[in-house]
């Protein structure tokens, strides 16, 4: 691992976040990008510290990974935050299961509190946008669990039929579109925890 290799993960990578039409998964991570351009970079040192300080290309994909997943572009540059999204990503993925039960559970309660129909979690209801949305603004249930849902269910597709969504929060959900393929889990297992909460809900 050198700090050129380094530079070519962040490209690719921040390219796929970005980007509608890269994907990462397809494309192999083939970016333009040669050494005579990264050599002349300002900032290649630190990309040089943080290969020096990562070491290999898997944990360097996460910490990348971990970045943009949490909405931090500019990870290169931010030392101990980007270090914390990196250790809530680790930390995340080895309990993904409870962590998706938590959030359905947190779902339920937001409509039972306020009163709405349980279809509100997911769909429009009037000029309300969907409790699932909002919570996930709000930071109150996980950027991961939303990845599961939409890969399961494809509401990202349905939240972006919504002009003003699609203008305001389009960053946002194109994030949760991107980061399908990291999220790893067991998915028969919370596919039929995931049924099994949507038939609860008719």
């Amino acid at each position: 691992m050198d700090g050129f290799k380094a530079y070519r993960y962040y490209l690719a990578l921040k390219l796929h976040f970005t980007s509608e039409k890269f994907n990462v998964f397809e494309n192999r991570g083939n970016v333009k990008g040669s050494r005579e351009a990264f050599n002349v970079r300002n900032d290649r040192y630190i990309f040089e510290k943080l290969a020096r300080k990562i070491g290999n290309d898997r944990d360097i994909i996460q910490f990348f990974v971990a970045n943009f997943a949490y909405g931090n572009e500019s990870a290169i540059y931010a030392g101990q935050e980007a270090d914390d999204n990196l250790a809530e990503w680790n930390k995340r993925k080895q309990s993904i299961t409870k962590i998706f039960i938590d959030d359905l559970a947190s779902l339920l309660t937001y409509v039972e509190i306020n009163k709405l129909p349980t279809s509100s979690i997911f769909d429009f209801n009037f000029n309300e946008y969907p409790a699932a949305l909002k919570l996930f603004l709000g930071n109150k249930i996980s950027i991961e669990t939303l990845v599961i849902i939409n890969e399961l269910d494809h509401i990202v597709e349905h939240w972006l039929d919504n002009p003003t969504v699609q203008y305001i929060w389009n960053t946002e959900l194109l994030r949760i579109k991107k980061l399908i393929g990291f999220v790893k889990y067991d998915k028969e297992k919370l596919r039929k925890i995931f049924t099994h909460f949507v038939e609860e809900l008719d």
